[in-house]
């Protein structure tokens, strides 16, 4: 199963590397060239997760094709106030197969829709049934070092 992550915040860089530590090759999408370049060196994300090895396991892009396509999961984790516009571009690259994952926190700023209404709003039939979203009172970094916590996955 190949995954793709979209948004290397803190909290997908962490969901992205745990993937890849369980031998799941992950492409990790990042909006900013430069830090997709000093992942790539280093395969740390200074800028998001300072001072957290990544696994080998990890590729990093800023290209969204590249991350979308041929993925049999992707996960969406970019911040609520660009996901909207993340996810329209991200359209054109599933394949139909896919299984879409949402992350991301928060509210839409303009709208005030919670993510899932914005990923109904805008998936096509063929994706509607097969998207999830997980939430739950975690932390990037507590996760990132493998401490214990506990979320909770909704599928419709």
């Amino acid at each position: 199963m190949k995954i793709g992550v979209i948004g290397a915040g803190s909290w997908g860089t962490t969901l992205a590397d745990l993937l890849a530590t369980k031998g799941y090759p992950v492409t990790l999408w990042a909006y900013e060239p430069d830090l997709v370049e000093r992942m790539q060196e280093s395969y740390q994300n200074d800028l998001y997760l300072a001072e957290h090895d990544l696994s080998y396991n990890l590729s990093f892009t800023n290209n969204l094709q590249q991350a979308v396509t041929g993925k049999s999961m992707v996960l969406f984790v970019p911040p609520s106030q660009v996901l909207r516009t993340v996810l329209q571009q991200a359209l054109p690259y599933f394949d139909d197969e896919a299984i879409i994952v949402s992350a991301s926190k928060g509210i839409e700023n303009d709208t005030l829709l919670p993510m899932s209404e914005i990923f109904a709003e805008l998936l096509p039939p063929a994706l509607k049934g097969r998207t999830a979203y997980l939430s739950g009172p975690s932390f990037a970094r507590e996760v990132a070092a493998r401490m214990p916590t506990a979320v909770a996955v909704a599928a419709v």
